[in-house]
């Protein structure tokens, strides 16, 4: 391709949610950043749930994904993308094996978790008076301390996205998971991304709950790495840039 690299990534995640961002994604970046000289998208994320649905982010579907993934394809890195919430909150046994599990495992990588949830990391793609709107009620709710459970976060998650999407395109939305808005992602969302994975305060929450990237890092490392002249700054996670 002439010096232009291309990076492709399996990544395994929990369900309809996070396979309608990618799938976006990978629209957004065939059809609307340059392509490498051979016509494909210089980053591509290939998405593969862990099952049919929802909830899927739990320990044992996680290792049954990526041992499928692994026996089918040898050679391409995998990332696994699930929402911390159930691997810190420790409120159910189940919680707590997904943390031992986790802490325990011997043939998986690491984790690149959202934090807390699916819907935090779409925040980081609000302008930055959304993002403070939505930093400031989730930090009021101890939401970063006690991942709320669906329910709660939703009740105050709703109204600063259905600002976002208003802002879009006029609509008034009802957020629903699995079904993403078509102009959700954007130049300016994925900057948005950029900048405030690089926020002092949102860096010292990733570290709080995990040693490893977080997927928005990785997706923010990525950007940068394969589309310099479009993503200027990667996220520089630990005083200097992580390797992905």
């Amino acid at each position: 391709m002439n010096g232009k690299r291309r990076s492709i990534y399996i990544v395994i995640h929990e369900g309809k949610s996070e396979w309608a961002y990618l799938q976006s994604l990978r629209s957004f970046l065939m059809n609307r950043m340059p392509l490498g000289d051979d016509f494909y998208p210089r980053l591509d994320l290939i998405p593969k749930v862990t099952n049919g649905g929802d909830g899927g982010g739990a320990f044992p579907l996680v290792r049954k994904a990526y041992r499928v993934c692994r026996q089918s394809d040898k050679r391409t890195p995998v990332v696994i993308w699930v929402d911390s919430d159930i691997y810190v909150r420790n409120l159910t046994s189940a919680e707590r094996r997904n943390a031992e599990s986790y802490a325990a495992r011997t043939d998986l990588p690491e984790f690149h978790f959202s934090v807390m949830n699916y819907e935090d990391f779409l925040a980081l793609h609000f302008d930055d008076d959304l993002f403070e709107l939505w930093y400031s009620t989730m930090t009021a709710a101890e939401h970063f301390r006690m991942p709320l459970v669906a329910n709660d976060y939703k009740r105050l998650f709703v109204p600063i996205w259905a600002q976002h999407i208003v802002r879009l395109g006029g609509r008034q939305p009802q957020y629903s998971k699995g079904d993403l808005p078509v102009d959700f992602i954007s130049r300016a969302s994925l900057d948005n991304l950029i900048r405030h994975c690089r926020d002092e305060r949102i860096r010292r929450l990733f570290r709080e709950h995990t040693a490893t990237a977080t997927f928005a890092e990785f997706l923010a490392e990525c950007l940068h790495a394969e589309y310099p002249a479009e993503f200027a700054g990667g996220c520089d996670s630990s005083q200097g840039e992580f390797i992905v």
